[in-house]
């Protein structure tokens, strides 16, 4: 879909909420609507225009990168915002409210007195919650670098290495190999450490007879990737055989299940059901999956408390874990593309139990 559609799609909110105007300060939210990315910067969206407001860094990316999207360059002493509500006769201004710290809301609220700021909630994203083709293109060509690089680090997972060593050579495979950079932090963490589902790799030395969990991703022409596999260290402790076998079970129940119709909380009841079944519900608290896209979480989340249905074109992760304290843990992840009755693995690494 041209960004310009997509605009049409605000511009359409604008109208369905009764608002004259939205201003956006997520940037994933702008890189969507217009194709610019920096560190900072607001997108003002009328019902009949569209002004992309950046301070003097940024004005010429910001005409390379958008098309038919006024620039507004923020100057010291010029309130941008009260100036455009103005000039466009803004009575009634949307926001990001996720976007927008309290001190920005206070802010805006005492410089455009004429003017009520509505919160628009999660609007903007559930309409990028459904992937268009060339969005899942870049998601494929993310997948595509993370999985090489990973290809390229697979002879350092052994004793003896650290965790540390082997998420930064990961890293930097994903970014000699084309990545803007990894879509989060790398997560690298074996023994006991895999107990913990969000580890930051140490310096902890990897040893025989161990899991190693390593969540990778790469962002590649804005889309990012999420990926996890858990390897064995030679010969692992038959209980983690068996919590091995139980997630890569629970796994491709959440993919047989991840249909288009399919309401998200079911899906990860589903899933969590069966691992509660096998005696290991108290050690898989965190949710089935998420969506991934311009952001590495985004809509859908796939957990107890969604809401909706799984709809086609969307792309959700399926990730069960079980992470047993002071002993380790196994998580398994795979990306899949919703696409009706039989949802498509975008993923590439294999899942089953891989012994190096």
């Amino acid at each position: 879909m041209k960004r310009e559609l997509r605009i049409e799609r605000i511009q359409d909110l604008l109208i369905k909420m009764g608002l004259d105007g939205c201003v956006l300060k997520g940037m994933d939210n702008i890189f969507y609507l217009t194709g610019f990315k920096g560190s900072e910067g607001m997108l003002f969206v009328t019902r009949g225009d569209v002004v992309l407001i950046v301070d003097f860094r940024y004005i010429t990316h910001a005409r390379e990168v958008t098309n038919g999207i006024h620039i507004y360059e923020i100057k010291p002493g010029n309130d941008a915002l009260h100036t455009l509500c103005t000039r466009y006769n803004v009575s009634k201004l949307g926001f990001d409210g996720a976007y927008i710290p309290y001190n920005t809301y206070k802010t805006w609220s005492e410089n455009l007195p004429g003017t009520s700021l509505v919160p628009m909630n999660s609007a903007i994203d559930e309409i990028r919650k459904n992937k268009e083709p060339e969005e899942t293109a870049a998601i494929i060509d993310a997948i595509s670098i993370a999985t090489a690089a990973f290809t390229d680090i697979i002879g350092l997972i052994k004793p003896g290495e650290t965790e540390k060593n082997i998420a930064d050579e990961l890293d930097y495979r994903m970014r000699k190999r084309g990545a803007h950079g990894p879509s989060f932090d790398t997560i690298v963490a074996s023994g006991p450490r895999a107990a913990l589902p969000h580890a930051e790799p140490t310096t902890r030395k990897l040893q025989d007879g161990e899991t190693v969990i390593i969540d990778f991703g790469a962002i590649v022409s804005g889309y990012c990737s999420d990926e996890t596999v858990t390897l064995c260290l030679g010969d692992i402790p038959d209980k983690m055989t068996d919590i091995f076998t139980i997630v890569n079970d629970a796994r491709k129940l959440g993919i047989e299940k991840a249909v288009s119709g399919t309401p998200i909380k079911q899906l990860d009841s589903m899933v969590r059901g069966y691992i509660e079944d096998k005696g290991y519900g108290d050690y898989f608290r965190h949710g089935v999956g998420h969506g991934v896209g311009i952001a590495v979480h985004e809509a859908p989340a796939v957990n107890s408390a969604a809401q909706g249905i799984l709809e086609e074109n969307m792309v959700i992760t399926i990730e069960p874990g079980i992470y047993l304290p002071n002993i380790g843990g196994v998580r398994l992840e795979d990306m899949i593309l919703i696409t009706g009755d039989t949802p498509r693995i975008l993923t590439q690494i294999r899942k089953d139990m891989i012994k190096i």
